[in-house]
C-alpha cells in the first residue's frame, strides 16, 4: 500500500489566515479498508481521508491498511501573502487650492493574489474603479481592494486643500 503523492490533490488556503485548504488523498494497493491519522498545525488531528477547512501548514498522514501495513506522507498547505493596503508607501497630493479639483492619490498594495480590483467612495458620491485618482476635491476616501481570491482590505486617506484666500479691503 502506498500513498500515491502525486494523485492527492492539495489545495492551498484562498486567503492569508483562512482555513479554506483542502488535501484529497489518494491510496493506491494494500488491502482495504484504510484507517487515517492526521497531524498538522496548532494540535490538528484527523481520521478522516480528505481534509477541509485547512489553516496554513504541513500535514502528515499515517495510512495502515488491513493487513497493518502503514506509510507515511507530509503535505503542505500554503497561504498567499497578506493583502495589505500599504498606507505608508501610498501618496496623497493635496488640492492646489481651495475649492480646487486638483488632488491625487497613488496607492501602493502588496500581497494577496493579483489581479486586484478597486472599489473607491468619497465626497458627493464620488465613486471609481481606477487603482490611483487624480483631480479630487477636498474630502475623504475609502478604497476596498480585492484581490483575486476574494480577500479584501480597506483603508482611507484624507485630500486636504489649504484655507480660502482672505482678502484685506
Amino acid at each position: 500500500m502506498t500513498i500515491d503523492v502525486a494523485g492527492t490533490t492539495v489545495t492551498a488556503a484562498d486567503c492569508n489566515g483562512f482555513f479554506t485548504g483542502s488535501i484529497s488523498l489518494n491510496v493506491i494497493g494494500g488491502t482495504m479498508p484504510y484507517s487515517y491519522a492526521w497531524t498538522g498545525p496548532n494540535g490538528f488531528v484527523s481520521t478522516d481521508e480528505d481534509l477541509t477547512g485547512l489553516e496554513a501548514g504541513i500535514y502528515t498522514v499515517v495510512v495502515t491498511d488491513a493487513n497493518g501495513c502503514e506509510d507515511t506522507a507530509s503535505f503542505e498547505i500554503e497561504e498567499p501573502e497578506v493583502l495589505e493596503i500599504d498606507v505608508a508607501g501610498t501618496t496623497t497630493t493635496p488640492a492646489d487650492c481651495n475649492g480646487s479639483f486638483t488632488g491625487s492619490i497613488d496607492l501602493a498594495v502588496t500581497g494577496g493574489t493579483m489581479p486586484y480590483t478597486y472599489s473607491w467612495t468619497g465626497p458627493n458620491g464620488f465613486v471609481s474603479t481606477d487603482e490611483d485618482l487624480t483631480g479630487l476635491e477636498a474630502g475623504t476616501y475609502t478604497v476596498v481592494v480585492t484581490d483575486a481570491n476574494g480577500c479584501d482590505d480597506t483603508a482611507s486617506f484624507e485630500i486636504i486643500e489649504p484655507d480660502p484666500a482672505v482678502g484685506v479691503w
